[in-house]
């Protein structure tokens, strides 16, 4: 953020000898002569000494002075804490003394010092800071200190207008306690906490040393021409620590200093900090900015030279890019937020809260603890936290069902601090602003993001015009619909019919993102033609964070935390469910990163189809162990390249058929699959496949488990796969297997065009129906044919 500073233009105060007449007149200069001093204090523009009108000295303003050796900083008059008293009123004035300073004509180098405001208690150069009462005014706290800038030596010709440069050497905040719309509003017994309140300055030294455990509130001063709370406190690094209490409408309420929207890592001396306090009494909203105002941001120190971007101390923070930019206003609703870093790569916090409001109403209308982070979800126990997200709408006419899952709210890569908002909480054509503590980022110059620093405004709903409805999504168009395939998902859930024919058109990129698709029909999604890897739905999930299965659950979308979940999600990455059919995706790749690019090994599914009929062409599906759980109906894989370990693919619907497609175990596994195919329902039929191993490993094609419905149609195996067709050569079950039930082969070969059959061992082989030309073209001659098992009169639908 930019910070505007106004130069606050340094006080000079002239120190003017007066030689005696007879001096000036004789010319006889004794052994030892004398000049007495006087003091005149000249303010022009805005002054460093900071009154309660910030303009003038007053009548009566009294200094405490000393004369000592410019080398040895040692006196050189027995005269201490000499009092100067300013005799009239405003901008140039001058400072006299019963009792005046005196200089000797010895050719001593000298310096002068000065301090205000005058203490007659001060002992050995030592100046007593006590600032905790501050109710009937600041001026009396606020310490300024003067020296001179070069070594004088006193003769009588010697210049006497001498520079005495004043400069604060404590610092000034200015409280604004506003709402959200910049009206004041009446706040009362205000209190400044957590801060030192106590010190001592030497005024030999020119040294400032807190009392650091003399901690107490500061109670500020009211200043009735504006009616802000006006305080003078220690410099002193910023800690979470310091507060501001104050009562509205009778309650108390309270501001952390900490929550600024710019790096402020301390309090200089010599600076003022005006800050705005902006509250919404009736959502428990506060927000607090480093204020740019009128007389100028005073955030930079006066004697530092600062005048552009930066900290009071200086320091020129890395910057960093927001997406969506700070008052853009075509974000999408469904959109990630990003803070792309310059410097040094974040990490994610473990405390501080990431927060978006509405800005019409300043509603907040989403959270993130980063202080919670995921836990384990018990069917009925635990307790929904902002680490937790309720994937999918209820479809019209549907009944309420959606999918509660625990996800990454935020996230790092590489550079990028990500942020996904739950879902839902944005609406079309609204207006926003993020608020970021800075615990939140770990990152060395991440002070967070408050006020309003971050606004943006999403882009209307989209128009779309059927009966062919075409959608676009995209990370990097704006142009697009939707940024997640989910939001584009939902939108068709609520707002097209859910049996017109709707197309998603996916440009690259990694999709993080969970799917929960639910009674609706005639979606094709598609990704790129000429890349299957182009376009990855990809997420890290697994039974041991979203156990089991899952699907949806009784549950209301904005659930509040706390709410008890009925039931887990399921740890796969995309599930298709409930009345839905004709679902299909092209030239695309679905993976769980847990087993695939993380290589962990667990139940994590990344495709779980549980619906009437779907269809996967030029697909890759990916993770470790239970990578595909076909169930439902009709599922047709067409050229797809399906990997993993451990039962990678397992469960079945009524027809499940692999067509032209590879099944890998990149590291070998202890079964292919595990097919658990319902009594009655014709199971796996693998047409021209190929299951591949990778190099050196050995693998295992089939784990037992009855009924044993797979077919296998003019396939290839890795050579592994001959000893090795089932887990521990169990023999299948049925063991008389039948052209519709049990384990059947048609013309396959291993990779050494070996006939594949005549390579399982005696005891299983008896248990597979090698089955015999006419069997074949009869019932599996064609993809139509065995779609249509069991009187399906869909299987024209399944089509390249």
């Amino acid at each position: 953020m930019r910070l505007f500073h106004t130069l606050l233009y340094p006080l000079l105060g002239l120190l003017c000898l007066s030689c005696s007449d007879d001096e000036q007149e004789t010319g006889n200069n004794p052994a030892l002569n004398s000049g007495a001093i006087t003091f005149g204090v000249d303010l022009t523009g805005f002054t460093t000494r900071i009154t309660q009108d910030g303009t003038s000295w007053t009548n009566g303003d009294k200094i405490g002075t000393y004369v000592l050796n410019a080398e040895t900083s040692e006196l050189v008059s027995e005269a201490v804490n000499t009092p100067y008293v300013c005799t009239e009123a405003g901008q140039s004035v001058a400072f006299t003394s019963e009792t005046p300073l005196t200089v000797q004509d010895d050719g001593t180098p000298v310096k002068f010092v000065a301090y205000y405001p005058y203490n007659a208690d001060i002992q050995d150069f030592n100046y007593p800071v006590v600032i905790a009462d501050q109710s009937n005014g600041s001026t009396a706290c606020d310490l300024l200190y003067g020296t001179t800038a070069e070594p004088y030596v006193y003769d009588k010709e010697s210049d006497t207008d001498i520079a005495l440069k004043f400069t604060h050497r404590l610092s000034k905040v200015v409280l604004k306690f506003m709402d959200m719309e910049k009206r004041p509003l009446t706040v009362s017994d205000v209190k400044i906490q957590g801060m030192p309140v106590s010190a001592s300055f030497n005024v030999q030294t020119g040294v400032l040393t807190t009392d650091e455990a003399a901690v107490s509130d500061i109670a500020p001063y009211v200043n009735t021409a504006t009616d802000y709370r006006e305080a003078i406190i220690l410099p002193t690094a910023l800690s979470n620590a310091y507060k501001v209490s104050f009562v509205l409408d009778g309650r108390t309420r309270e501001w952390v200093f900490a929550d600024l929207d710019i790096s402020l890592p301390k309090f200089n001396p010599g600076s003022q900090y005006t800050f705005g306090i902006y509250i919404d009494p009736t959502a428990d909203i506060i927000v607090g900015r480093l204020e740019d105002v009128d007389a100028g941001n005073s955030s930079a120190p006066w004697d530092d030279g600062s005048k552009e971007e930066g900290t009071a101390d200086g320091h020129k923070p890395a910057g960093y890019n927001l997406f969506p930019a700070n008052e853009a206003t075509d974000a999408f609703a469904d959109t990630e937020l990003k803070i792309s870093f310059e410097g040094v790569a974040p990490e994610l916090g473990k405390s501080g809260y990431i927060r978006i409001y509405r800005k019409s109403d300043h509603k907040m209308v989403d959270e993130i603890n980063m202080g919670e982070g995921r836990v384990f979800i018990k069917d009925g126990e635990t307790l929904l936290n902002t680490w937790m997200d309720i994937i999918g709408v209820t479809p019209q006419g549907s009944s309420v069902s959606r999918r509660v899952v625990n996800y990454y709210p935020a996230r790092v890569e590489g550079n990028d601090f990500i942020i996904k908002p739950h879902q839902q909480r944005l609406d079309f054509d609204t207006e926003y602003y993020v608020v970021i503590d800075k615990n939140a980022i770990v990152q060395e110059d991440f002070a967070g993001i408050y006020g309003r620093a971050w606004t943006f405004k999403t882009k209307a709903a989209p128009v779309i015009h059927g009966p062919e409805y075409q959608l676009k999504i995209s990370h990097a168009d704006m142009n697009a619909h939707f940024y997640t395939l989910q939001g584009a998902i939902d939108y068709c859930a609520v707002n097209i019919d859910l049996n017109a024919q709707k197309i998603f058109q996916m440009d690259d990129g990694i999709y993080q993102e969970m799917i929960y698709l639910r009674d609706q029909s005639n979606i094709t999604i598609k990704g790129n033609p000429n890349d299957n890897t182009a376009v990855n739905i990809q997420y890290d999930n697994s039974n041991d964070i979203n156990g089991g299965i899952g699907g949806g659950t009784n549950i209301d979308q904005f659930a509040p935390t706390g709410t008890v979940v009925p039931s887990s999600g399921g740890r796969s990455v995309v599930i298709l469910q409930g009345n839905s059919e004709h679902i299909r995706f092209e030239n695309l790749t679905i993976e769980n990163a847990y087993g695939w690019t993380l290589g962990k090994n667990g139940q994590a599914e990344a495709l779980f189809i549980d619906n009437k009929s779907a269809a996967l062409l030029n697909c890759r599906i990916l993770s470790y162990q239970d990578t595909l759980l076909p169930g439902g109906g009709y599922n047709w894989f067409y050229n797809c390249y399906i990997a993993g370990a451990t039962d990678f693919i397992w469960g079945s619907g009524k027809v499940v058929l692999f067509e032209d497609c590879e099944l890998h175990a990149p590291t070998g596994t202890r079964a292919v699959m595990q097919a658990r195919v319902k009594a009655g329902y014709l199971g796996y039929v693998f047409d021209r496949c190929r299951f591949t191993v990778g190099a050196g490993y050995q693998s295992t094609l089939i784990y037992q488990f009855e009924p044993d419905n797979l077919t296998f149609l003019n396939c290839t195996f890795a050579d592994t796969y001959g000893q090795n067709f089932v887990g521990e050569n169990k023999p299948l079950v049925p063991n008389q297997p039948t052209v519709t039930e049990g384990c059947k082969m048609y013309g396959c070969t291993n990779e050494s065009v070996a006939e594949f059959y005549n390579l399982i061992p005696e005891a299983v082989r008896a248990t597979v129906r090698n089955l015999n030309e006419s069997e074949f073209n009869a019932n599996f001659g064609s993809r139509e044919k065995i779609m249509s098992w069991g009187g399906n009169a869909d299987a024209s639908w399944f089509q390249e």
